[in-house]
Parts: C-alpha cells; structure tokens; sequence
C-alpha cells in the first residue's frame, strides 16, 4: 500500500485522444492514445519501473458515469506529475494495437463431373 499522502493519481482520461482538455485530457492531442486503458498506464508504469497500485472502483470526477478507474504511482524519481503523464503517454502510444484475428473467407470449391 502507498503512502497516501504523496502520490500521483493517474486517470486513464487523462490520455485518451477522443477528450477534450475540458473533460480532462492533460497531454496534447497528437502525443494521446485512441482507446486508453488501466492495461496500457499499468504497462507503461511497469516498463519505467514505477512502484504502482491499480484502483478499478475509482471514478474520475469530469466523466465520473462512464470511468474505468485510476492508478496510484509512487513520485519517487520523478520530477513531476506533467513529467510522468508525459512518459507514460509516450509508451503507450508505441504499443502495438492488438488485431483481431481476421475471418477467414470460405472459397467455394467446384465440382465438376466429368461426362
């Protein structure tokens, strides 16, 4: 458990490219993600080696209707919070978007009798 007292609390919100800065987008449009996630901060908390905490029962205040939860990261070596929002968008726009495997399509085969 973390110190509660200093900390960085995270909102997947706070990333996602389909948000205006007014319903709580922190980060430029063209460095945010499309579908941002729990999975993708928590990934990129773990690639920084961050110490974390992932709350799903959490609701970020702007969209608190339709919010998936927060995470909660240790400020140990990091300047600040802008700093860490940053890096994290960073990396989670590199990841790779995950293909649904496509349908395969059924060729008619032809029988042909031979006379």
């Amino acid at each position: 458990m973390l110190r509660k007292n200093k900390y960085f609390v995270l909102y997947p919100e706070y990333f996602n490219k389909s948000l205006s800065r007014k319903q709580g987008r922190k980060i430029p449009r063209n460095r945010a993600v499309e579908n941002c996630t729990l999975s993708k901060i928590a990934y990129a908390c773990k690639h920084l080696e961050l110490d974390y905490e992932v709350e799903k029962d959490k609701k970020y205040s702007k969209n608190w209707w339709n919010s998936e939860g927060r995470i909660i990261v240790n400020p140990e070596g990091i300047a600040n919070k802008t700093d860490l929002i940053r890096r994290i968008a960073n990396i989670s726009r590199k990841l790779k978007k995950v293909e649904k495997p496509q349908d395969q399509k059924k060729t008619k085969t032809s029988t042909k009798t031979k006379k």
